[in-house]
C-alpha cells in the first residue's frame, strides 16, 4: 500500500514538472500578435513589476512594428523599466535616445528628469571621477530651465542643489590637497572655480577666503585684498569673514 502511494506521488510530481517545463517554453507569440496586443502585454508586465518581461515585449514591438503608434510610448517604458530594475547605465542611454528622437514630446520632461536621476544614482564619492555628477547636473539643469512648470521640477531642483554642492566639494577637496603640498597656484585655480561656477553653494565663502590666502602666498597683495573685501562684504557674520581679518593682520 505504501509502495502504491509513493508511486502515485512520483507520477503526480513528474506530471507537474512536465507541465511546468511546458509553460516555461510557451511564452507569448509576438509574431502572431498585433501592436496593441504586444503593447498591452508589455504594459501588464510593467504594472506587475516584471520589468525584464516588459522590456522584452516593448523591444519586440519596436522590431516588428517600427511605425506603430505605440512605439514612442514603448521606448519610454523600456527606459522606465531599466530604471526600476536599477540598471541605471542602460536607463540613461534609453532616456537620452528618447529625448534625441522626441524633443517636443509631452513625455520629454519625464525622460529628462529620469535621465538626471539615472546619472545621480551613478555618481561617485568626491575623491573619484565625477563624470556622472556632471551629467546629472546637466540633465537636471536643462529640466529646470526648459520645463519650469513640470510637476517634478521642484524635487529635481533639490537634487540639482545637492549635485552642485558635490561638484564644489570636489574642487575644495583638490584645492586643500594642493594647499597641503604648498602648491598655491594650483590650489588657487580650484578655489577660483568654486567662486566662478558654484557661488550658489555653501563652499563659496570658504573659496573666497582661500583665494585671498593663495594670493598672499603668491605675493599678490592687491588680488588678496580684493578677495578679502569680497568675503567681508558678502558674508560679514561668517566664520571666514573673521578669518579674513586675520589675513589682513598677517599682511600688515
Amino acid at each position: 500500500m505504501s509502495f502504491m502511494l509513493e508511486k502515485r506521488t512520483l507520477i503526480v510530481l513528474l506530471i507537474l514538472g512536465v507541465c511546468s517545463v511546458a509553460q516555461m517554453g510557451c511564452g507569448p507569440k509576438f509574431d502572431e500578435m498585433s501592436p496593441r496586443e504586444i503593447f498591452e502585454y508589455g504594459s501588464g508586465k510593467y504594472q506587475k513589476e516584471k520589468f525584464s518581461d516588459s522590456i522584452e515585449a516593448f523591444e519586440k514591438l519596436i522590431d516588428l512594428y517600427p511605425f506603430s503608434m505605440y512605439v514612442t510610448q514603448a521606448e519610454l517604458q523600456i527606459a522606465d523599466s531599466y530604471f526600476h530594475r536599477r540598471r541605471f547605465i542602460e536607463a540613461a542611454t534609453a532616456y537620452e535616445d528618447f529625448i534625441d528622437r522626441h524633443p517636443t514630446n509631452e513625455s520629454t520632461p519625464h525622460a529628462m528628469h529620469y535621465l538626471g536621476l539615472s546619472h545621480y544614482k551613478l555618481k561617485r564619492a568626491i575623491d573619484r571621477d565625477q563624470e556622472e555628477t556632471y551629467l546629472a547636473q546637466d540633465a537636471l539643469s536643462r529640466l529646470s530651465t526648459q520645463y519650469p512648470d513640470y510637476p517634478e521640477t521642484g524635487s529635481a531642483k533639490e537634487k540639482l542643489i545637492e549635485v552642485r554642492g558635490d561638484l564644489a566639494k570636489r574642487e575644495r577637496y583638490i584645492g586643500r590637497f594642493y594647499l597641503r603640498e604648498k602648491e598655491y597656484y594650483a590650489a588657487l585655480v580650484r578655489y577660483q572655480r568654486i567662486v566662478r561656477l558654484y557661488a550658489d553653494t555653501e563652499y563659496y565663502p570658504e573659496a573666497l577666503y582661500f583665494c585671498a590666502l593663495c594670493y598672499l602666498k603668491l605675493e599678490d597683495g592687491r588680488e588678496a585684498q580684493r578677495y578679502i573685501h569680497m568675503v567681508k562684504t558678502k558674508f560679514p557674520n561668517h566664520k571666514y569673514s573673521e578669518k579674513a581679518k586675520d589675513l589682513i593682520d598677517e599682511k600688515e
